[in-house]
C-alpha cells in the first residue's frame, strides 16, 4: 500500500470497476510526459488528496481517517488514564499517612500527656506495629499538652499532622 507510487488521479485498480481500470490504461500514454491532474469526475468531495513523497500522492480515504481519528484518541486517552492512575495511588498513600499519624496521636493524646512536660518520642513506641511503605522515621512531640506527628517521607519530604491537645 505505501510501497506503491500512483500518479495524481490513479486510483487502485482493484477498488474500482473493470470498465474504468481498462479506460484508465487508455488514457495513461497521453499523459507520460506532464503532471496529470486528477478531473472533477475522479475525485470525490469526501476525499482529500495528500502529498505523501515526490512524484506520488497518497489518498487518504474515509476509512484512513476513521482509522487516524481512532488511534489519536486512544492515545489522548491512555494519557488520561495514565494521569488519572498516578493522582489516585498519590492520594491514596497520602489518605494511608494521614490517617497512620492521626492514630499516633490519638494513642499518645489517650494517654494524658501533662501541659508541664514536652518530650518527643518515636512513633512505634506510641503505637506499636510498623510504619506505612515510603515512611524513613515518624517522631512524636507533645509540648504543653499538645502533640504533633512529624513524618519524614522518602526523597527528601516531610509529613506534619498539626498539634492537637486533650478535649476536656
Amino acid at each position: 500500500m505505501w510501497g506503491v507510487s500512483k500518479r495524481p488521479g490513479q486510483r487502485s485498480q482493484k477498488a474500482q470497476p473493470q470498465h474504468k481500470a481498462q479506460s484508465q490504461q487508455k488514457a495513461q500514454p497521453q499523459q507520460r510526459g506532464r503532471q496529470a491532474q486528477p478531473s472533477a469526475g475522479q475525485q470525490s468531495s469526501s476525499r482529500k488528496v495528500v502529498s505523501a513523497a515526490p512524484g506520488g500522492v497518497r489518498e487518504v480515504t474515509p476509512e484512513l481517517r476513521a482509522r487516524t481519528a481512532r488511534t489519536f484518541g486512544l492515545v489522548v486517552l491512555g494519557f488520561v488514564a495514565g494521569i488519572a492512575l498516578m493522582v489516585a495511588v498519590l492520594s491514596a498513600q497520602g489518605r494511608a499517612l494521614r490517617e497512620y499519624a492521626v492514630r499516633v496521636q490519638s494513642a499518645v493524646l489517650a494517654t494524658g500527656p501533662s501541659v508541664n512536660v514536652s518530650y518527643g518520642q518515636p512513633c512505634v513506641d506510641a503505637l506499636p506495629g510498623a510504619l506505612p511503605s515510603g515512611v524513613l522515621s515518624c517522631d512524636v512531640q507533645v509540648e504543653g499538652g499538645q502533640v504533633s506527628v512529624l513524618m519524614q517521607l522518602e526523597r527528601e519530604r516531610q509529613f506534619r499532622l498539626p498539634a492537637r491537645g486533650a478535649e476536656r
